[in-house]
């Protein structure tokens, strides 16, 4: 038992094999205790209780702890098994125990100890704190209480070694307290059952209406002729058509058009169940005419919309449909329900929709490159067949033609595109056909793809949560038209004072044609500076009866009106030309930032002038770290570094087009040269510099992009360490470098763009004197609002009727403003299945130099309702640590990277954000994004342009050296390990290990055998992420990658790919897809989760890791405690799936949950931007809310959850008492 008596010592405590051992702390000898002592008893030291193990013992010995009916029973077999699993770990540790007074070995004390697990707390291996007994029990059940395996426990004490290596395995923090959250009772024996369970209920109702529309793979016939009936109406096989109030089928395939001339409202639907076929026209279609188009309408009510579930003057649900569960199916489907009347009501139905392109993305999703090949006009490569066959585009057209094999005929639409709303009701049947046309194009895609899907992605909970995410909802009020019409205001005036500002630069720049200025000037030198003449007419024309563009006829003059010194200039309006040029003796440049007289809205001056201009960095005289910028028609903008000596540089001919060198060595702050302040450590020369950066450049293989490291004419200057990107370009008697992309070589359009906001920032990018300063910052001011001013003006806004709001806010009165805006979500719109919406999912939080910015806070709760949302903590870093740390260890933090997610500290520089700043020299945000973009497969290269982006003034060599150095501290290197069968062999071929493919692959040839066969997969070794990455390669390189919670396949169009042996080319796409498709999952854990604890809490949207819900404001403290445990119980699932029968206290909970009247990011910022600059609480009336963490939310939820009762419970999953 040496080695598990040395154990004890140096740990204090051991819970392996299910048991906890534990030993005292001031001991001499665990042995000599142990030998003393009889089983069972129990000593006090210090106050401190301490078990005491006898190896003699019973299998019926007890061993009593601070608590009488808390206990373990410890067999001699245990003992056994636990000792030899620890001897292999510390084969030889037990003859090294420190002795007493020892001075050369470590003192116990300063070692870190585990917490002992007596009272509240549990800690793991490696001093994690774990989930309280009576949560753990009540989620993992009887598997709380499982033995690990003898592997999971020698990979336990592996990791807790590795951690000491790395000097991460500190004392444990402070214990986090249990809540005292009481749950109701799972749906199952533990949370994967319960889960199963309740994602069951919540869609297989909807999975059966489902399959019922695919059975058939055609609908019924269309009707052969389709009546122009205001409403809806039902056409059966062999039956009269019927006008009806709608649809009343629980299954049906919809498609909705819009005239655009005539506005967003719809103006025709067509739809199709199993047994009829239904068609809807609106009022406005059929009421319309020949003659003047009329004005689309503004505002929108609810009624202009097609009902799906109510009469149609009605404000209630019809009877009966409001519990029944009901599906519509559509292709590119919230586009289509944005139309719908029911869906801008304040209360949600049990109508869901499901939209067929989000299944098809699932299914059949596209990487970037094999959209782009699909796309491309050019001949497919050959190693793209296998993928081709089962991948298309997203449109109908695209996916009907995958599926099914047949084209779609898709000219008439352009009848409701270009067309006005008349000629869509003279072409009614034409049009009505192609509406049907789409819908039965849609079914039959529905009944190849939905079998397709249920296969790939078996769980329930898959289905569950697209069905919830299909239903987002985003109340609005009187403060949305105010938001509005506050930004056009401050967007238009900081827009006109951009463009005087600007004007004033254009007039001051124009004066330097005087005296040719312009030559000497670094910026404006090679602008078109040519003048045209004002040319005088010698001889009087003919007379004419009235005048024509200035040739002017003589009864108009009468010279004798005039003033008696003007009066000689009378004989001299012949020769007026008759066509008058524009602003003759200005230059040309100038000339074209003017309008012509006439013209509509004219001004005089440069009234064209904006900050897109290609003239207007010059007009601002910008610079890039001190140097002028230039534009280079080849490679776009950069800047010009002087050089004093011209050799090798060809004069130009017109000296006008010559940048000025004397100028331009006055301003620019280092040239090369003699004498010239180079960049030079103390001690060292010039030319030793310069040496070491051309080695440095040759052996990292950069030559080519810094384009002249070999000193000739057209490099650039070797002394040069700044962001500047060499191109092998000169200008005149400078350098010209191009001004770092963000994608690496691409051509910079414009350096006034939102890509270089943090330039502007930082000083790299600066422009001469206040007037530049202030359009810079107007720039950024104006920057989000125009990107995004189009789409939130788009923004289709439903208002309510009286009739339609609840009776609690009908008696507010008429004032009332209350509506509704339906994003349009694509469930799955990309390959990682994540949700797509081009507005709300991607909008920023508030910012105060941002116009615009607080669009998400002008989303207001109804009065008596409240949001209620969260942040999930770190969620893809949590996934990808735990997936490592249940590979690689068996325990949670078990891996350096697992162990920096769970117990990092960011104040001593222990989590993983501050180790990856310290090792690229970034801040830690900037650190954040790099770490996340390592996850997500991004590779050297694109940390060192992430590098750069950060700093401007990063010169590539120390970006690459910097990138290389958090790879290897953070991701590691990659090791080709030969075979067992192969390792002998291998030695003699150069080794058995190398870091090197290509050496790899000369081994194996040298032995006459493939890679692949000599040596396994490469994996990563010596990085804190190695596990992490070797776990998230294996799934990505499997024969059929699926996630690792729910079981999601990846797209039939990667899974092609590998097999065609495109490993390498897609290996980032496929890790990605691990990472982001897993978080997907746990979204819809969340969802369903959210919704089996609170049914009548209606779902907002998600923003990225951000969910968020509407709730009554009675119900916003219950809804808050759900969310938490709704954290709790999709963490625990996922950690359960992956064979962790536990999950860790620190990310059990969420850290706040956010309960406001706004749909702001946190309930504490009040929002102040140029369009709102009195902030939310002066300008809207808009009281901070409050951010509840766990203890809070228990303290005023009462700790809680009860199974819903009433209404509520016939909408969800059925609950049980709470245990």
């Amino acid at each position: 038992m040496e080695s598990l008596r040395h154990y004890l010592h140096i740990c204090g405590v051991c819970r392996v094999g299910g048991y906890r051992i534990s030993c005292a702390r001031n001991c001499k000898q665990t042995s000599s205790i142990a030998s003393k002592r009889q089983a069972g008893s129990t000593t006090t030291r210090g106050k401190k209780t301490v078990t005491v193990i006898d190896c003699n013992s019973t299998p019926s010995s007890v061993f009593r702890r601070r608590h009488p009916e808390d206990y373990d029973i410890v067999s001699p077999a245990t003992l056994r098994s636990l000792d030899h699993a620890l001897g292999e770990c510390y084969p030889s540790q037990s003859k090294q125990l420190p002795r007493k007074n020892s001075k050369s070995s470590q003192s116990s004390e300063d070692l870190p100890t585990s917490r002992p697990s007596e009272g509240p707390y549990r800690f793991n291996e490696i001093n994690i704190q774990m989930l309280p007994e009576s949560l753990h029990r009540h989620l993992f059940g009887a598997k709380a209480t499982a033995s690990p395996s003898p592997e999971l426990v020698r990979a336990a004490l592996r990791a807790r070694k590795e951690l000491q290596r790395r000097g991460l395995l500190r004392a444990p923090p402070a214990p986090i307290a249990d809540p005292g959250l009481r749950l109701p009772r799972l749906r199952g024996a533990d949370v994967e059952e319960h889960f199963r369970t309740v994602g069951e209920e919540q869609s297989g109702p909807y999975r059966a209406l489902l399959q019922g529309l695919a059975a058939a793979p055609e609908p019924p016939p269309p009707p052969a002729e389709w009546q122009l009936r205001v409403g809806w109406t039902r056409y059966a096989p062999e039956e009269p058509p019927l006008p009806v109030p709608f649809p009343a089928c629980d299954a049906l395939v919809l498609d909705v058009e819009v005239c655009r001339a005539a506005g967003e409202a719809p103006v025709l639907a067509t739809a199709a169940s199993p047994a009829a076929w239904y068609c809807w026209v609106s009022p406005r279609l059929a009421a319309a005419s020949a003659g003047p188009a009329a004005t689309p309408p503004r505002r929108y009510s609810a009624d202009d919309f097609l009902p799906l579930e109510s009469e149609p003057a009605a404000g209630t649900f019809a009877p009966g449909v409001f519990q029944r569960p009901r599906v519509v199916v559509g292709h590119n489907v919230s586009y289509d329900r944005a139309r719908v009347r029911e869906q801008y009501w304040l209360e949600r139905s049990s109508l869901r929709f499901v939209d067929t392109m989000s299944l098809h993305v699932c299914v059949g999703g596209l990487a970037s490159g094999q959209r782009a090949a699909l796309r491309s006009s050019a001949d497919a490569e050959p190693e793209d067949a296998a993928w081709r066959e089962v991948a298309a585009l997203n449109s109908l057209a695209d996916v009907h033609r995958l599926y099914c094999g047949a084209p779609l005929d898709k000219a008439a639409r352009d009848l409701f595109v270009t067309g006005q709303l008349a000629e869509v009701r003279a072409d009614f049947q034409s049009a009505t056909a192609y509406c049907a046309g789409d819908v039965a194009a849609t079914w039959r895609v529905l009944a190849k793809v939905l079998p397709l899907f249920l296969e790939r992605f078996p769980h329930p909970v898959s289905l569950a949560g697209l069905l919830e995410l299909g239903g987002a909802y985003l109340p609005v009020g009187a403060a949305w038209p105010r938001f509005l019409a506050s930004a056009e205001r401050t967007y238009d005036e900081l827009r006109a004072e951009s463009r005087r500002m600007l004007a004033r630069a254009a007039d001051d720049a124009c004066a330097l044609l005087h005296a040719h200025a312009y030559c000497r000037d670094p910026w404006m030198w090679d602008q078109d500076w040519s003048v045209q003449e004002l040319r005088l007419r010698k001889t009087a024309p003919k007379k004419r009866a009235s005048g024509t563009d200035g040739a002017v006829a003589d009864e108009d003059f009468d010279p004798e009106e005039w003033p008696e010194k003007f009066r000689n200039l009378a004989a001299t309006r012949y020769q007026l030309p008759a066509k008058r040029p524009l602003l003759p003796g200005y230059p040309a440049w100038y000339r074209n930032l003017c309008d012509r007289p006439g013209a509509e809205e004219w001004t005089p001056g440069p009234a064209r002038v904006s900050t897109g201009l290609q003239v207007t960095p010059k007009l601002l005289r910008l610079t890039w770290e001190g140097y002028p910028l230039h534009y280079v028609r080849e490679h776009g903008w950069g800047f010009l570094v002087p050089r004093e000596g011209r050799e090798g540089v060809e004069e130009a001919e017109d000296a006008a087009a010559k940048p000025p060198l004397t100028e331009l060595l006055a301003m620019c702050p280092v040239v090369a040269g003699a004498g010239a302040k180079t960049r030079v450590e103390e001690g060292e020369t010039a030319g030793e510099v310069e040496s070491v950066r051309r080695e440095v450049q040759e052996r990292l293989g950069w030559g080519s992009r810094r384009g002249g490291v070999d000193g000739t004419a057209s490099a650039a200057p070797l002394w040069y360490i700044g962001a500047g990107v060499r191109c092998g370009a000169s200008v005149g008697g400078c350098w010209f470098l191009k001004l770092p992309h963000k994608d690496g070589a691409a051509r910079v359009g414009s350096p006034m763009a939102r890509d270089f906001l943090g330039a502007f920032e930082a000083g790299v990018l600066a422009g001469a004197g206040p007037g530049a300063a202030r359009v810079l910052d107007v720039g950024r001011q104006l920057s989000y609002w125009r990107n995004n001013r189009e789409r939130v003006l788009g923004q289709l806004v439903g208002w309510l009727p009286a009739a339609a709001l609840p009776r609690s806010l009908r008696a507010r009165g008429a004032g009332l403003q209350l509506g509704a805006i339906v994003p349009q979500v694509v469930a799955a719109g990309t390959l990682t299945r994540r949700a797509v919406e081009p507005t709300w999912m991607t909008a920023a939080n508030a910012k105060p130099g941002r116009l615009g910015s607080e669009l998400r806070a002008l989303v207001h709760a109804p009065p008596g309702h409240a949001f209620v949302g969260a942040d999930v903590d770190s969620q893809e870093l949590w996934i990808a640590a735990v997936l490592g740390d249940a590979s690689a260890a068996g325990i949670h933090g078990g891996t350096p990277f697992g162990w920096m997610t769970l117990s990092g500290s960011k104040a001593d520089g222990t989590d993983m954000h501050s180790v990856t700043a310290a090792a690229a020299g970034v801040s830690r945000d900037e650190a954040k994004v790099l770490n996340y973009a390592r996850i997500y497969g991004a590779g050297p290269r694109f940390a060192q342009r992430l590098l750069q982006r950060f700093n401007p003034a990063l010169g590539d060599a120390e970006a690459r050296a910097r990138a290389t150095k958090m790879f290897a501290l953070t991701k590691g290197r990659r090791v080709w390990r030969a075979r067992p069968e192969w390792a002998a062999a291998a030695e003699d071929a150069g080794g058995a290990r190398t870091t090197s493919a290509l050496e790899a692959r000369r081994r194996a040839q040298a032995l006459g055998a493939t890679t692949d066969e000599v040596f396994g997969a490469p994996r990563w070794e010596g990085g804190t992420e190695s596990a992490m990455f070797n776990r998230l390669e294996e799934i990505a390189n499997a024969a059929h990658p699926a996630t690792p919670f729910l079981g999601g396949r990846l797209s039939r169009a990667l899974e092609a790919a590998v097999s065609a042996g495109d490993d390498d080319r897609f290996l980032p796409t496929r890790v990605n897809w691990v990472v982001q498709s897993g978080a997907v999952d746990f979204l819809h854990l969340m969802l369903v989760c959210m919704r089996w604890l609170q049914p009548r809490a209606r779902f907002c949207l998600s923003f990225h890791d951000e969910v968020r819900y509407l709730v009554a404001e009675r119900d916003r403290h219950r809804a808050a405690l759900a969310l938490h445990a709704t954290n709790l119980l999709a963490r625990a699932f996922c950690a359960q799936r992956l064979g962790l029968t536990d999950l860790p206290a620190a990310v059990a909970f969420f850290a706040s949950v956010e309960v406001d009247a706004a749909l702001r990011k946190d309930a504490h910022h009040d929002c102040a931007t140029p369009s709102n600059p009195h902030g939310l609480r002066r300008g809207y009336g808009v009281a901070p809310g409050e951010a509840l963490d766990v203890y809070k939310t228990v303290a005023r939820a009462g700790g809680v959850l009860r199974a819903p009762r009433g209404a509520s419970a016939a909408l969800a999953a059925p609950s049980a008492r709470t245990v």
